[in-house]
């Protein structure tokens, strides 16, 4: 068994004071930034509701902000009759094109006003989220002359950010739920470390940062081998990717072997898929290979890590 020493339990540090960059402001600056009192969100009718007349400038921790020389503002469908809580957040600036960004809400974060990055300049920080249970992105922009987007990504649930080395510069610690096509039953839920890189922006970075991966490999490798003491001769099969409409013989098969367990064929599978997506962000894909071809046949496991790996794409470090 490849080392199995679990991570320590991730445990966040206070959210980032805001810089004085956030002031209170009126409703124009001698026409400046925009040359309205208030510039409404636009929408596009194939991909969002209209607000029409429902439309209020809705009141939030601080009101109008003030970044350099842009306004924030938070706006909502007021109708009662409205379903769900749609919202939108514009970006403003004399002479530029207003940012919009739309969601079940959409809003401007706390740490709004905040320098994260380390480099002086505040940052822009959003989430939207798409509605239901599930999902939320989280865009930020750094301030200056022109604004940068630095980060736009999708995760189950927002992130948090803390400095995590200590150097001044804060991380984005996101939780994500993964459901593989491949294992009936199957999911994971690892946070996932974003670092700012001066070029790049916000890049996945986990494996920089593995105390913030909270996962007992200890208490999956004795389920594992509880399992096969108990079936020595059930082997760890794939679905295939079609198999609740055209299911193959394999699919049939593992199918049998979880009804025949009483669902302990795919909490094992379960387990399994969890030590391979840790080890992956973690940055140990020899230990994974390792881990896998303890249970799995030799020609499954190339396969196996090649599906975890594609999954975890945009999660792992380039």
């Amino acid at each position: 068994i490849p080392s199995t020493t679990p991570f320590p339990t991730f445990a966040a540090t206070p959210t980032p004071t805001k810089t004085p960059w956030n002031t209170p402001t009126p409703e124009t600056l001698s026409g400046y930034p925009t040359s309205q009192p208030a510039v409404l969100p636009t929408c596009n009718p194939i991909d969002c509701f209209k607000m029409e007349d429902n439309v209020q400038r809705q009141d939030f921790d601080f009101h109008d902000l003030y970044l350099g020389k842009y306004v924030l503002r938070n706006w909502c469908n007021s109708d009662p009759n409205f379903y769900g809580y749609y919202c939108a957040v514009t970006i403003s600036s004399k002479d530029d094109q207003q940012i919009e960004i739309w969601g079940w809400p959409a809003k401007f974060r706390e740490e709004t006003g905040a320098d994260l990055t380390g480099n002086g300049k505040p940052d822009i920080v959003i989430t939207n989220w798409s509605g239901g249970n599930c999902c939320v992105g989280t865009i930020m922009y750094e301030v200056d002359n022109e604004l940068e987007k630095i980060m736009s990504i999708g995760s189950f649930r927002p992130g948090i950010f803390t400095d995590l080395n200590g150097d001044g510069t804060y991380e984005y610690v996101v939780p994500y739920r993964l459901w593989p096509k491949f294992c009936n039953m199957c999911d994971a839920r690892p946070s996932v470390v974003f670092e700012f890189q001066p070029k790049s922006g916000y890049v996945p970075a986990t494996y920089k940062f593995k105390d913030a991966l909270s996962f007992d490999f200890n208490e999956a490798f004795d389920f594992l081998d509880e399992f096969r003491k108990q079936n020595p001769n059930m082997p760890f099969l794939l679905l295939s990717a079609n198999h609740s409409l055209n299911p193959t013989a394999e699919d049939e098969e593992y199918l049998k072997f979880d009804e025949e367990t009483n669902w302990e064929y795919s909490r094992a599978q379960n387990k399994l898929y969890n030590i391979t997506v840790y080890y992956l962000l973690a940055g140990q894909p020899i230990d994974a290979e390792k881990a896998l071809n303890k249970y799995l046949p030799s020609d499954k496991t190339a396969e196996y890590i090649q599906a975890v790996q594609e999954e975890l794409k945009s999660l792992l470090a380039q």
